[in-house]
Order: structure tokens, then C-alpha cells, then sequence
């Protein structure tokens, strides 16, 4: 081991925002991209005479001799990545802070809570913006780089902190200064003044009004009812003052396609001229009059209109042109913004105000009237047709009504304008249409092609969805790594009726096959080096997943169904998908009387969901059952069975697992290829002998499945090692284990794998206790209470609890933790603590022993439920936490 030192040091963080995405967009370009980013910094770094110690795909971290350095390096590389652009991988926009804290150097590398710090720090910001710590707005005192400034952005929450930190922006007048409010501020709605139809659209108008210019066309393009019309408008408004001649609106909605530059004449009081056609005059004019023309509803004559547009844009002038359409123009100049439907908060927010306007506001709550506004695609104009009903009908009356298709839509264009939509399209691209409503949450490009369009060559699949997606029938969502497209409930229904019963059928199993595919590959891919990716695309396919298990169910499919609800155990594990587990036993209910071999898998799963809720009866007999089918049949090796009677032994008291399960477990997962599991099997070595005593046993093993885990690239298991690590490292070395943990907490967390999150973030509470106060230790504690309650994993949650009990000793709630160390016994299902937390539990119960004035009674009583005790203890950690004097929250982050 080498020398020690503890010093304070200056560090940039650097991360690449949208990475993921462009990395499966772009692929090799980004490799090219992404090496002179790194070169850029660096080069940016050596300037400043600073030290790059950490590097990822997606960013860095560097040492500077002081804070004015590590801004100046900032400063340097953001202008040096603002000039290359990156073309190739549609730009590259980095987030930048600069922090100063405590880190302990071992032989050359810093460690500490100052990197952790600092990372999270990075978080809040944006690609291009800099952000700087308040110690190192100190640090630097009234001396900024030159040419720059620090504006304060206020106090904001790190997570995992328990009191907020000031954060500083460093402004230099040739970057961009302005930038969306941090990541971790609270969203604000504010409905544009004179329209309840604009609730949720402010973004929509600020960006139409800032891609206005000059000898432009802008068409918002959006399904009927969508609001495009008010957005325009809204837009106009705010555009209207830059055009000298202001704004002139002319509706084309009723307008044939021949006579629509008559209504543009007219809107403009013009005419043609003698030997000059009507379009001549026009364009002539516009190019002469700074005019903001709104074009509302073109979408049935944009051949016509997109004429007039390109001959407006070629004659130049100051006149700009908006269009409201369900599809883009199509022309070379034109700037299109399409509308998504609202947001599910604001889809709300507009059911409420529509209702209370219409004098009966709504009483129900957010969650009956959001399955209302997803049911109507949280398009504005249907929702609106709904809350005008709220006077005679409740929320629930109208789901029914919707069910039986007897809600009203008098007043509401959308659905004849839809069907004449779908009318509309040749016959193939309907026939995908209506094979695209069998996805119930979505679908990708892949996945149309081969459910939807399954006769077509992969361009022409392609194609087609392009088609739907620029006539609004299919709503593409960016956001995401890649494009995710939706049909809409009422886009489906009409699409549906257009198609025969075989057509449904065959697109419904073309959908099933698909998804079996799909969770065979994703199983895998969640075990590999693009965990994070699938991680993403299995949250976001997890309904149509849900909707092929349904429908395999109903249909009385075994096969499918078996291999459906027990595919995927180890995301439904990792990830605390307790509905995942509830699959599996309704695979059993249902085929109950088939025969046993077909569900032998299926009994390991439900056994491990048993155990996760506390069940040790129903754990033990689906557990045992399924290694019987197993020998009975020569099924495949059961993990999931294993695992649950592995668990559910040393979770409930016995340190040690079952001898020869633990064995068997341990030799089929180092017969694996992958490292997946060679990590898995170091890991629980490395934990088990720490629980031992074995300190230098556990630290070596942790260390081998640390360095396996970062060669495997796989997310979860390095996050698990570093948790072996940190552990291991607890007691010998705090400084270090607090740095580790860090990095496990923040990986695991990154992948959503909230197994694992619980894992270390109960250790790193524990730790936190001993070597920082028990304040410091109760924002993690409050944090994971919340998750493990939420998800229903009771092992967990009470192991969570124990460390609470130490921690409520600590701050003199010395009742209330007797009677959750009661509880805790007697619920048996807690992981075996930490052996310094079992001396300390051990300490606290001979203490209670021994005096007599120890308050040892069972405050709420020996037999209080669990959720009293959850309230409780919430409670008590709550207010000691605001209770405390500010002095005493301020460095909780720091050892």
C-alpha cells in the first residue's frame, strides 16, 4: 500500500450530454468524435497546467493546483468544443463544474467525497454550461479568469445531501450564457394568458417564436385537436412586433384547394393586376412588406400552399410565413415543429381547469383523471370535450362511457378528420397502420419492420412509417436514444376499423414472436457491456412485454406464456419489479392442471418474488418444487429457485447458506461464459467473508471481481464489486470505502439496478454514521425507506431498518429503535449486518439490559404494523434532520 496524504485539491468534471444516443445513432463517427473531444480537453487541461486522472466515453475528471485554473481550463475547452461543432454526430454540448474539497492522494490518485461531490455537482448542469462549487466560488474569492463572471444560481440539493449546496454559473460573454434552469429544479407550468388550451405549451411557443424569421416558412404540424392552431396564434403574437406591417391571420380550413389564394388575397386586401396572376401580386407584395402571415389548417391543400411558400422564400423580403397542417409542406426552406400531445401533469392540469370552468371542478384524484387523459392520447381538444361532461358525469362514468364508446364527442373534429386521414393513405401504408396498434407501449423502427411490414424491404418499411409519422397518425417521440413511435388510441381506432379480422390476427402474432425475440436479446444484453442501453429499452418495451404476457394468458398459450414470465427474472430483480414476480404466479393459477415440465421455470421465479416479499413458506415450496421438476425432467439449471433458498437462509438468520445449493449455484455460474456471473460468485465470496471477520480475504476477492467487472464493461457488476470492495474496506480504510461506495451508488443508480442501489446505499449510511454523525447518514436512509417501501422488497427494508435503530439511538429516539430491533427479529428477514453494526446492535441491546433508566419499552408496542413503523421512523429521522442546527447539516457530505 502506498503513502497517504490528505490534501485539498481543484477538479473539473466533464460530461458529454445525450452521449448514449449519439454513441447508438452514430456509432464509429462517434469513436472519431469523441477522441478529439478528449484531445480538445486535454489540450485545454495542459494549458492550465493541470491533470486528467479520469477518463470515461462520455467525459473526464482533472486536478488543477488551484480553482482559477481548473475555470480557466474549463473556459478554454468549452470555446474549443464550440468552434469544432462535430457535424458528424449532430454537435457535442458538455457540462462542466469546477469544485475544491478534501481528497486523501494514494500513490498519486486522489480519493474522497470531493469527486463524488463534484460528479453530482456535473449533474445539474447542461451541455455548455459551468457550473462552480461554493467552495470554490470562495476559493477563488474576487478573482475570476479574466473576462469571466460567476453568477449565483442559488442553493440547490445534491442528492444524497442533506442540506442545499450554492451553486455558481461562470458567464464569459463568447459561450452561450443562457440555459434551462438546473437539472434538479422543480418544473413550474405557467398556462399562457387567454387560452386554457395552451396549459403545457410554452416551450412549443417559445421555440416557434425563436425559429421565426425573416423570408421563412414554419409549418407546426400536429393530429387534429393538438392545439396546433393556438400555438400559432400564441406564437404570432409574441413574433407579431419584429414585422414592420405586424401579423395577418387567413383560416384556410373550408377553403378548396383553387380558391386559397383568393382567401390569401382577401386577408390581405389584394388582387392581381392587369397582365399578373393573383400568386405574382402576392409574393410581389410580401417581398416588399415585413408581413407575418398565419396559414391555419393547409393540410388539405399544401401542394398549393407549398408553391406560394417557395416562390415567398425565393423572392426574399421580410415576410414570414406560419402554417398550421397535419403534415409538413414539404419544401426545401420550411421549418417544421411538431406538436407531441401535453405532458401528463399538464394533460391534468387542463382536465381541471376546463372542469372548474365549466363550474363543477373535479374532486377525483390525479391518478383516475390521468388514466382518463392517457385513454384520450392527452390530446388537448378531446380532453377538453370530456371535462365539459365532468358536470353530469364522475372521472369513472367517463372511462366507462369511453369503454362503451357512448362519450359525446359532439363539438370534437378530431375523430371525422382522423378516419378521412387514414382514408387517405394507400392501401399498404393502412395495412401497416392498423398492424401497429397491436404494440401497446410503442415501438421502434426494428420492431414496425418486422411486425408491421414484415413483407417489405427494410427502406420501404422505413419509408412508410415516414409517411405516417409526417401525416400526424403516428406520434414519433425523439427524446429518447433512439426514435420511439406511438399510435394514438384514437388514430387506432379508426386505423382498426379499415383492416380485416385476419390482418389483426396475423399482426397480433407477428407482435408476440417479436417480444419472445426481444426479451431473449435483452436478457443478454443486460449481462454485457450495454447494460445501460437495454436497461433503457426494456423500461420503455415493458408494457408490450406486459400486453404479450396478457394476451398469451388469455389465449391459453403455455409455451409463450412460461417463457414470458420467466425471461426476464434477473430485470425484474434487479430493477424491484414486483409486478414482473406476479406474473410468474399467474402463470401458475392459470395452468394450474397442465403438465408440470412446461412449469419449472415458471416455480423459480415465483419462489424468488416470494422471497423479496417476506414469504418464506411460499419461498420454500415453489423453490423446492421447481429443483424437483428440474431433476424430474432435465430442465435447466434453475438460478432463480437457488437463489431464493440461498437468500431466504442467510436472510432470515442463518449466516451461512445451504452447503450444497450454495455449491451448485456457485459451479453453474463459473461454468458461464460470461463475466456477469464470475463477478456474482467473487462478490458474494468477497461479502460472506467480511460477514466472517475475514477482512483480507474479502478485500482480495472484492478486488478480483472489481477488476473482472470493469474488463466486462458491465454496469451492475462493477457496482455490486465496488459494494464488496467498499465493505470490505469499511472499517480498515473509511476514507477510501466512502469513495468506492460513492461510485457503486452512482453506478448502480445509472442503470436503475435498485437491487444493488439498496445494497450500498445501506452500507454507505452505516458508514456515514460512524465516520460523519448520524445526520449525515439520514437523507440516504429517508431515500431508500421510500424505495424499498415502493417497491415491496421487505428482505431489504428491514435490514434498512436496523441501521435506522442505530441511527435513532444516536439522535435519542432510543423507544422507537427498540421496537423496530423487536420487529426486526421478529419479522426474520433481514440481511445479517455489517459486523461492526452487529457489535453496535449488540452494545445498544446489553446497554438497555443494564440500566435501568435506558428507555428499552416498546414505544408503539412489540406488535405495531409495518407501515406504523415505516411512519414513525420517517418521522423521527424528518425532524432531526430540521430540527438540527444548521452548523451541524452544513458538511454532512464530507468525512
Amino acid at each position: 500500500m502506498g503513502t497517504d496524504n490528505r490534501t485539498t485539491g481543484a477538479f473539473l468534471f466533464t460530461d458529454i450530454e445525450g452521449s448514449t444516443r449519439r454513441w447508438e445513432r452514430f456509432g464509429e463517427l462517434m469513436d472519431d468524435a469523441v477522441a478529439q473531444h478528449d484531445a480538445l480537453i486535454n489540450a485545454a487541461v495542459d494549458a492550465q497546467s493541470g491533470r486528467v486522472f479520469h477518463t470515461s466515453g462520455d467525459g473526464v475528471i482533472a486536478w488543477f493546483d488551484g480553482p482559477t485554473h481548473a475555470v480557466a481550463a474549463a473556459i478554454g475547452a468549452q470555446q474549443q468544443l464550440t468552434e469544432h461543432e462535430f457535424p458528424n454526430v449532430d454537435g457535442l454540448r458538455v457540462r462542466m463544474a469546477v469544485h475544491v474539497g478534501d481528497v486523501v492522494v494514494r500513490d498519486g490518485e486522489p480519493y474522497g467525497w470531493a469527486l463524488n461531490f463534484g460528479s453530482r455537482l456535473n449533474d445539474l448542469g447542461h451541455g455548455g454550461q459551468i457550473l462552480i462549487s461554493e467552495p470554490a466560488v470562495a476559493a477563488i474569492g474576487g478573482t475570476p479568469p479574466e473576462s469571466s463572471t460567476i453568477v449565483d444560481l442559488g442553493r440547490h440539493h445534491l442528492r444524497d445531501i442533506a442540506e442545499p449546496t450554492g451553486v455558481g454559473q461562470v458567464v464569459v460573454p463568447s459561450l452561450t450564457t443562457e440555459f434551462p434552469p438546473l437539472r434538479n429544479a422543480a418544473h413550474q407550468d405557467t398556462p399562457s394568458a387567454g387560452s386554457d388550451r395552451l396549459i403545457g405549451r410554452d416551450d412549443d411557443i417559445a421555440a416557434v417564436d425563436r425559429r421565426l424569421a425573416p423570408s421563412s416558412v414554419l409549418t407546426i404540424v400536429g393530429l387534429p385537436g393538438i392545439g396546433a392552431t393556438e400555438v400559432a396564434s400564441a406564437a404570432a403574437n409574441r413574433a407579431a412586433s419584429r414585422f414592420a406591417y405586424g401579423r395577418i391571420d387567413c383560416d384556410l380550413e373550408r377553403i378548396a384547394p383553387p380558391r386559397m389564394l383568393d382567401a390569401i388575397g382577401s386577408a390581405l386586401s389584394l388582387g392581381p393586376r392587369p397582365g399578373q396572376s393573383l400568386e405574382d401580386a402576392l409574393v410581389e407584395w410580401l417581398s416588399e412588406h415585413a408581413v407575418l402571415l398565419v396559414l391555419d389548417h393547409v393540410d388539405h391543400g399544401t401542394e398549393t400552399v407549398a408553391r406560394f411558400g417557395r416562390r415567398l422564400v425565393a423572392a426574399g423580403g421580410g415576410s414570414a410565413l406560419i402554417c398550421t397542417s397535419h403534415r409538413p409542406l414539404g419544401i426545401d426552406a420550411e421549418r417544421v415543429h411538431r406538436l407531441a400531445p401535453l405532458d401528463l401533469a399538464d394533460a391534468i392540469a387542463l382536465f381541471r381547469t376546463r372542469s372548474a370552468n365549466a363550474g363543477t371542478p373535479s374532486t377525483d384524484t390525479d391518478e383516475l383523471i390521468g388514466e382518463l387523459c392517457e385513454r384520450l392520447d392527452r390530446v388537448p381538444l378531446r380532453i377538453e370535450v370530456a371535462a365539459s361532461n365532468a358536470a353530469a358525469f364522475s372521472t369513472r362514468e367517463l372511462l366507462d362511457m369511453l369503454d362503451r364508446d357512448e362519450l359525446t364527442t359532439e363539438g370534437e373534429p378530431t375523430i371525422d378528420a382522423i378516419d378521412v386521414a387514414v382514408t387517405g393513405l394507400d392501401e399498404q401504408a393502412r395495412r401497416c397502420l392498423a398492424a401497429a396498434t397491436t404494440f401497446a407501449a410503442g415501438f421502434d423502427r426494428q420492431a414496425f419492420a418486422e411486425v408491421c411490414a414484415p413483407e417489405l424491404p427494410a427502406a420501404d418499411a422505413s419509408r412508410v412509417l415516414a409517411e405516417l409519422v409526417n401525416r400526424s397518425l403516428v406520434h414519433a417521440d425523439r427524446s429518447a436514444d433512439t426514435a420511439w413511435f406511438r399510435v394514438l388510441s384514437s388514430v387506432g381506432s379508426a386505423a382498426r376499423r379499415h383492416a380485416t379480422d385476419d390482418q389483426l390476427a396475423a399482426a397480433d402474432d407477428r407482435f408476440a414472436s417479436s417480444i419472445e425475440r426481444f426479451v431473449d436479446t435483452a436478457a443478454d444484453g443486460l449481462r454485457g457491456a450495454d447494460e445501460r442501453l437495454w436497461d433503457r429499452r426494456l423500461e420503455r418495451s415493458f408494457g408490450n412485454v406486459r400486453a404479450a404476457l396478457g394476451r398469451a394468458v388469455a389465449g391459453g398459450d403455455l409455451r409463450r406464456a412460461a417463457h414470458l414470465s420467466t425471461a426476464l427474472w434477473e430485470y425484474g430483480f434487479m430493477r424491484m419489479r414486483e409486478e414482473y414476480f406476479r406474473w410468474s404466479e399467474l402463470v401458475l393459477d392459470t395452468f394450474a392442471s397442465a403438465h408440470e415440465r412446461h412449469l419449472g421455470a415458471v416455480h423459480g421465479v415465483a419462489a424468488l418474488g416470494a422471497w423479496t416479499r417476506g414469504e418464506l413458506g411460499a419461498t420454500q415450496e415453489w423453490a423446492e418444487r421447481a429443483l424437483r421438476l428440474e431433476r424430474e425432467y432435465e430442465l435447466d439449471f434453475d438460478l432463480p429457485a437457488r437463489l431464493a433458498l440461498i437468500n431466504a437462509a442467510v436472510y432470515s438468520g442463518a449466516r451461512q447458506p445451504p452447503l450444497e445449493i450454495y455449491a451448485e449455484e456457485a459451479e453453474y455460474e463459473r461454468s458461464q461464459a460470461e463475466p456477469y456471473f464470475h463477478v456474482n460468485v467473487d462478490t458474494r465470496n468477497s461479502i460472506m467473508a467480511t460477514w466472517f471477520g475475514d477482512l483480507r480475504a474479502a478485500e482480495r476477492r472484492a478486488l478480483r471481481a472489481v477488476q473482472l467487472a470493469r474488463e466486462s464493461g458491465n454496469a451492475s457488476s462493477l457496482s455490486f464489486a465496488l459494494w464488496a470492495l467498499g465493505t470490505a474496506l469499511d472499517e480498515t480504510d473509511p476514507m477510501r470505502a466512502e469513495s468506492l461506495l460513492g461510485q457503486g451508488l452512482e453506478t448502480a443508480r445509472d442503470v436503475h439496478n435498485d437491487w444493488v442501489t439498496a445494497l450500498v446505499q445501506m452500507s454507505l449510511a452505516s458508514l456515514r454514521r460512524r465516520t460523519a454523525g448520524p445526520l449525515a447518514a439520514i437523507p440516504l436512509l429517508l431515500d431508500l425507506l421510500d424505495l424499498l417501501w415502493r417497491a415491496g422488497h421487505r428482505s431489504h427494508l428491514w435490514a434498512t431498518l436496523r441501521v435506522c435503530v442505530l441511527v435513532l439511538d444516536d439522535i435519542d429516539e432510543a423507544g422507537l429503535a427498540t421496537t423496530i430491533d423487536a420487529a426486526a427479529d421478529d419479522a426474520s428477514m433481514a440481511m445479517p449486518p455489517l459486523p461492526v453494526d452487529a457489535a453496535a446492535l449488540e452494545e445498544r441491546r446489553a446497554r438497555a439490559a443494564a440500566m435501568a433508566d435506558y428507555p428499552a419499552q416498546h414505544v408503539l408496542g412489540s406488535t405495531t404494523p409495518l407501515p406504523a413503523l415505516m411512519t414513525a421512523t420517517r418521522e423521527a429521522l424528518s425532524a432531526a434532520l430540521e430540527n438540527a442546527p444548521a452548523s451541524s447539516t452544513a458538511d454532512t457530505h464530507s468525512l
